[in-house]
């Protein structure tokens, strides 16, 4: 693990390579007194291969002033954020400060950080989402609800592209319905007459309704409201086949939009974590704070 490389001239009561920081006590005190923590700065640049996920976190932290000794691990509760609008750099009038502990030395300050870079190892993350189907990554920032709405949009064309495909197999079908029942009747009698201008006519409305279909169909999210009318035996065999193409047309666009709305649906977390080369330490400092105060 690589740490930026600082100076930390040794001296009992207070190395004096390392600055000083004050948190601010809010009201004022007269009289308070100040005890030291850690407090060290660090920039995370996360550059994912996978995800194509690139982005610079910075952390200010807290750390209670303890030895570092052994294999010691941070826990969460030793480590604690903090605003950095709330930190000054001038000692609070005041501001009584207890004295450091003997251990506060550029060793054991070396050791506190490469401690505090594993915590960030094992502590950090970056959630981001993933479509399955376009094996595709959010963007920094970008929401679910955006990221679903993109998802949308780049599989819109395959969608388009299938929703043609089913309209000429479609057109194809009218046609064969056309060629059987309409065009092979011979003209010259009248009731065979009206009933082939009655069955052009309707088959042309069936013709108008579905191309209309086709054209408002859209791919959403939403529910599609689609009523399929079932052929009915009683009817004649040329609405039984318009019935029965209607039907068919229906259930195939839901078909496709349940597909393409499941593919867009297909979104999980994808974790990302830093890798040590990854972290790098800003600055590491002595922050007094006001004895017994609380982070929020």
């Amino acid at each position: 693990m690589l740490l930026n490389s600082q100076a930390f001239p040794v001296r009992k009561d207070n190395p004096g390579g390392i600055k000083h920081l004050f948190l601010r006590l809010e009201p004022p005190a007269r009289e308070q007194e100040y005890e030291p923590r850690f407090y060290i700065e660090a920039r995370i640049d996360f550059s994912d291969v996978r995800s194509g996920y690139h982005a610079t976190l910075g952390t200010n932290s807290i750390l209670d002033m303890v030895p570092v000794e052994g294999d010691m691990v941070w826990t969460r509760d030793m480590v604690r954020p903090v605003d950095v609008a709330a930190i000054l750099t001038s000692k609070p009038e005041g501001a009584k400060l207890r004295n450091l502990p003997e251990f506060v030395t550029a060793e054991n300050v070396s050791r506190v950080e490469t401690q505090y870079l594993a915590y960030l190892l094992r502590n950090t993350e970056v959630r981001v989402f993933r479509n399955f189907a376009l094996n595709n990554y959010s963007f920094p920032g970008e929401s679910r609800e955006d990221f679903q709405t993109r998802c949308l949009d780049l599989l819109n064309e395959s969608f388009r592209r299938e929703l043609d495909a089913m309209r000429d197999v479609v057109n194809r079908r009218l046609a064969r319905i056309e060629q059987k029942y309409l065009n092979s009747v011979r003209a010259g009698e009248f009731e065979s007459d009206r009933r082939t201008t009655q069955g052009r006519s309707r088959l042309h409305a069936v013709a108008e309704g579905i191309a209309e279909l086709f054209l408002q169909t859209e791919l959403t999210l939403g529910d599609c409201d689609l009523e399929p009318r079932y052929a009915d035996p009683r009817l004649p065999d040329l609405e039984q086949s318009l019935r029965t193409l209607e039907s068919d047309v229906f259930l195939e666009i839901q078909r496709l939009l349940n597909s393409y709305q499941e593919k867009i649906r297909n979104i999980d977390d994808y974790i990302i974590h830093p890798n040590p080369r990854d972290l790098h330490l800003v600055r590491t400092c002595i922050l007094w704070m006001p004895a017994g105060a609380e982070l929020r």
